[in-house]
């Protein structure tokens, strides 16, 4: 078994502030140029991480609207567009 597939995965604000932590070290210089490559690449992973974690989220955040007939529903999420898609 690997090792990963032992681990449980990370939460979202494991996932961030791991990212957070390489972002400081590339940004501060404190990483050689071929260790921040690696570490790039480990960032782009944990983004897609959070952004998958947030993705299922928000398919799972629903809001109560009112329905033709005059009742409550649960709905999809409505996101507010932009002024200029009004």
């Amino acid at each position: 078994m690997s090792k990963q597939a032992s681990e449980k995965p990370l939460t979202f604000e494991e996932a961030l502030a791991q990212l957070s932590a390489i972002v400081t070290g590339i940004e501060e210089g404190k990483i050689g140029l071929q260790d921040a490559v690696v570490e790039y690449e480990k960032g782009m992973h944990l983004v897609r991480h959070c952004r998958s974690i947030l993705d299922a989220a928000e398919s799972k955040i629903q809001q109560l609207q009112v329905t033709e007939n005059g009742k409550l529903a649960a709905g999809p999420l409505q996101t507010e567009k932009g002024e200029g898609e009004r």
